[in-house]
C-alpha cells in the first residue's frame, strides 16, 4: 500500500541548484518530509515507497534512517513523544527503496524517522512519516476532516474543527484584498483561480497536516488545487504592525499568494511568469535571493514572488540588503523588476491595507 506526499509543483526554467554545477554538491532532498501508508495488509518485506531527490546527483548515493530527535530537523516537525518508524520500516542503501519489517504495534499510528542521502560531498536529512491505519483511506471519506468552510469570489477555505474561524476570516479576508486590483480590472486571474477549484485548506497544527494521509491521498482525483496554511502560522498583527520584533511571522500572504500565482496568474499571464523567473535568477545571482536547500528549483520563482510582496506591504522593513532597510520604498530600487511585476498584480500598499480595514495603521505612521 503505497499512499506518498507529491508537494504540488509546477515547471520553471531552472534545472539545478543555484550556484552548483560543475562544482562540489551534497545530495538535496526535500526540506519538507515523505509520509507513506501502511495498513495490516502490508506484507512485511513489501515496499511502502521510495524517497528521491530533488535533484538528480550524478554521484553514488548511500540511503539510511535516523531515528527521530526532537527539534532535529528544519521545521520542527520531530517532537517528543513520537514513534520511531526505524523499529517498522528499512531502506535500501543503494536505492532509497522503503520496505516494511515489523508490523505496527497498534493502528492507527504516526511513526517518524529521518532519512540521510550521502554522497562524497557530504549528506542531508528529510523527515519521514509513516501512516499505520487499519484500512486505506476511502475517497469519498477524504475531505471529512475539514468542517468549516468560507466561500470567497475566488479562493474557497476549508479548515478543520480546531482552527480558529476568527483566523479563518482574516485568511480570506487577504485573499480578497490580494486580488482587489484584479477584480477592478479584468479579473482574469480570479476567474482562473475559481475554474481550477483554488482551495486554501487550514489545518490547527502542522501535525495535523502531515497526518492527514486521506485527503493528500485523493486530492489530485478530486480535481482539486490546494495550498496549506495553519493556525499556528496565522498571526493577523504581524503585518498591520509592519513585521514587530518579538511576533511570529504571518504567512498568510505568502501561502495565500502561492495558491494565486500557480492557480492564476501563471495561466493568466504567461509574459509576466517569464519576467518573473529572470527576476529570480538574477536576484540569486547578486544574492538578494537564496532559495533554502531542499526547495524544487521549479518553486525558486514561486517562492520569490512571494518573498517580495512581503517586501511590498512592509513585512519586512525591519531588515535589510547590503545596509539598505527592506522597506517597500527601497524595494523599488533594489528590485525594481520585481516591484514592477509586483505593482501590475497586486494593490498597492495602501489600498490592500485599505481593503483590509487597517488605514488608521498608516494614518498613524506605523512602518
Amino acid at each position: 500500500m503505497i499512499a506518498r506526499v507529491i508537494i504540488l509543483i509546477v515547471s520553471f526554467a531552472f534545472a539545478v541548484p543555484f550556484g552548483v554545477a560543475g562544482s562540489k554538491q551534497k545530495p538535496i532532498l526535500t526540506d519538507e518530509f515523505d509520509r507513506f501508508l501502511v495498513t495490516p495488509e502490508t506484507v512485511i518485506g513489501e515496499e511502502v515507497g521510495k524517497i528521491e531527490l530533488i535533484f538528480p546527483s550524478p554521484k553514488k548515493i548511500t540511503w539510511s534512517l535516523v531515528q527521530p530527535v526532537p527539534g532535529g530537523d528544519r521545521r520542527n516537525y520531530l517532537r517528543e513523544g513520537q514513534l520511531d518508524a526505524t523499529e517498522i520500516v528499512v531502506i535500501d542503501a543503494s536505492s532509497g527503496l522503503l520496505t516494511l519489517k515489523a508490523h505496527p504495534a497498534t493502528y492507527p499510528a504516526h511513526y517518524y524517522a529521518e532519512v540521510r542521502a550521502t554522497n562524497e560531498d557530504g549528506f542531508m536529512e528529510q523527515v519521514l512519516i509513516i501512516i499505520a491505519l487499519e484500512e486505506t483511506p476511502k475517497a469519498e471519506n477524504a475531505l471529512d476532516i475539514f468542517t468549516q468552510r468560507i466561500e470567497t469570489p475566488a479562493v474557497t477555505f476549508w479548515a478543520t474543527e480546531r482552527v480558529d474561524p476568527a483566523k479563518i476570516e482574516y485568511a480570506a479576508n487577504i485573499a480578497n484584498a490580494l486580488l482587489l486590483k484584479d477584480r477592478q480590472g479584468s479579473g482574469i486571474i480570479t476567474e482562473y483561480v475559481k475554474q481550477r477549484q483554488a482551495v486554501m485548506t487550514l489545518f490547527y497544527t502542522f501535525e495535523e497536516r502531515n497526518t492527514s494521509i486521506s485527503y493528500y491521498m485523493h486530492r489530485r482525483a478530486l480535481g482539486i488545487r490546494s495550498q496549506d496554511l495553519e493556525d499556528e502560522e496565522i498571526i493577523p498583527d504581524y503585518l498591520r504592525l509592519g513585521g514587530p520584533e518579538g511576533l511570529r511571522r504571518d504567512a498568510s500572504v505568502e501561502e495565500i499568494t502561492h495558491l494565486i500565482h500557480r492557480g492564476g496568474i501563471m495561466p493568466a499571464y504567461p509574459e509576466v511568469q517569464a519576467r518573473l523567473e529572470r527576476a529570480t535568477q538574477a536576484a540569486m545571482e547578486r544574492d538578494f535571493y537564496r532559495p533554502q536547500d531542499g526547495l524544487p528549483a521549479d518553486s525558486y520563482a514561486d517562492e520569490y514572488l512571494a518573498y517580495g510582496l512581503d517586501i511590498f506591504y512592509g513585512a519586512h522593513q525591519r531588515r535589510s540588503f547590503n545596509g539598505t532597510p527592506l522597506t517597500p520604498e527601497n524595494f523599488k530600487t533594489i528590485d525594481p523588476e520585481l516591484f514592477e511585476i509586483l505593482s501590475f498584480l497586486f494593490p498597492a500598499r495602501e489600498e490592500f491595507f485599505k481593503e483590509m480595514g487597517w488605514e488608521s495603521d498608516l494614518k498613524e505612521g506605523i512602518r
